[in-house]
């Protein structure tokens, strides 16, 4: 199948859940020997959408990647006007001057899709919040995939959201969790949808001793692997980090990631900054327990490379998902405020065994969740709103 993707950010040192997930997704499809295409920005940061890679085509292995320049996002306006329309203020027209507010508009994509979309017989679409899918989607909704990597939220609950879910011809859902919540909000009509999940990648083991020589860590610590922002929940995950410390928990913190707005972090946190794929591995040979506070999760990816290294998981509980994954794996236990956080981490932090336990089921969980089988998914999903290429043209 001749496949492209539509993508807000795309690159190896893009920080984001779902563009990580995109770009792994898109080697895979290309490794099963799709040919792939992804239409992007030129953006690094989602905040500011200014330009970062070069425009125009490059080579990202298999992958064909186009990248374009976005117009300059209006922050406060978008901020302001998700107040309003979150309270219940406002309609269509508001909905829109906050997609566009908020971004990415890149103008030269939209019409470069718009030429080029008979030559795609799919076209998978990720996420549904951003300017990219928002307007990509009319061009072409006969052969368009939606992955709306969707969590509760007011964004969620638009009619601008609504016409994205029925516009699409099919739709990739990451978790049963996921699927059951936009199937509750959005009529889907029967339309083909299925739950793709995704792989881990198989790297090497992680190196424990790697990991200290390249950063001054803890003696013993917990690790939370992932954008370091306050809409993953980190602020709050500090706060009850060090409640669990003023009570003489034993276990440091530390935070992988590249830093997103302005959170102050006491000097205790030890921030690495962005982490590769080997140094993530080494972090995780290094700690004792892996965190997962984010309240907004379609998927965790984060959990399972956790469990895919044998660490147990502390997870937030109030999200459907995280609970959901951790239920299914048996690898981890679940927090819902800072004194149950404080409980479960001291329980965990004082229980080898436990550890150990709660690390070798999710290990046995995490076989399963291999980029062969995930392409094989994808691939089912991809067939299901497939149209004829214009002329009815093969060549590659």
């Amino acid at each position: 199948m001749r496949v492209a993707f539509v993508v807000q950010r795309y690159g190896a040192r893009v920080a984001g859940g779902a563009e990580a997930l995109c770009r792994q997704t898109a080697h895979a499809l290309a490794d099963a020997g799709e040919e792939v295409t992804v239409y992007t920005t030129t953006a690094r940061d989602y905040l500011h959408w200014r330009p970062h890679y070069p425009p125009g085509a490059e080579w990202d292995g298999a992958v064909r990647v186009l990248r374009f320049d976005a117009l300059p996002p209006d922050p406060a306006r978008s901020a302001a006007l998700l107040r309003q329309l979150s309270l219940g203020v406002g309609g269509a027209a508001a909905e829109e001057a906050w997609a566009r507010a908020q971004g990415p508009v890149a103008p030269g994509l939209l019409s470069q899709l718009a030429r080029a979309r008979e030559r795609h017989e799919v076209v998978a679409l990720w996420t549904y919040l951003y300017a990219t899918t928002q307007l990509a989607m009319p061009l072409v909704a006969d052969r368009a995939v939606l992955v709306p990597c969707a969590h509760d939220e007011p964004m969620l609950r638009f009619g601008l959201t609504r016409g994205v879910v029925r516009m699409a011809a099919a739709l990739a859902f990451l978790t049963p969790e996921e699927r059951r919540l936009v199937e509750d909000l959005h009529a889907t009509d029967r339309r083909p949808a299925r739950v793709v999940g995704a792989g881990i990648e198989q790297g090497p083991p992680g190196d424990a001793a790697r990991a200290r020589r390249a950063s001054a860590l803890p003696p013993r610590f917990a690790l939370y692997v992932g954008r370091v922002d306050a809409s993953k929940g980190v602020d709050a995950l500090v706060r009850a980090h060090a409640a669990y410390r003023a009570g003489g928990g034993p276990l440091g913190l530390v935070l992988a990631g590249r830093p997103a707005g302005r959170l102050r972090l006491p000097e205790w946190v030890v921030c690495t900054g962005f982490v590769e794929g080997g140094m993530r591995a080494d972090l995780l040979a290094a700690c004792e327990v892996a965190l997962v506070p984010g309240r907004h999760e379609s998927l965790s990816l984060a959990a399972l490379e956790a469990w895919r290294a044998g660490r147990p998981t502390l997870a937030n509980a109030r999200s459907e998902v995280l609970a959901g994954q951790t239920a299914r794996s048996g690898g981890g236990l679940l927090f819902g405020d800072a004194r149950s956080y404080a409980r479960q981490l001291s329980r965990l932090a004082s229980d080898p065994e436990l550890r150990a336990l709660l690390g070798h089921t999710g290990a046995r969980f995490a076989e399963g969740w291999t980029w062969a089988a995930a392409a094989r998914r994808w691939r089912g999903t991809l067939a299901e709103a497939r149209q004829p290429l214009a002329g009815n043209s093969r060549k590659r």
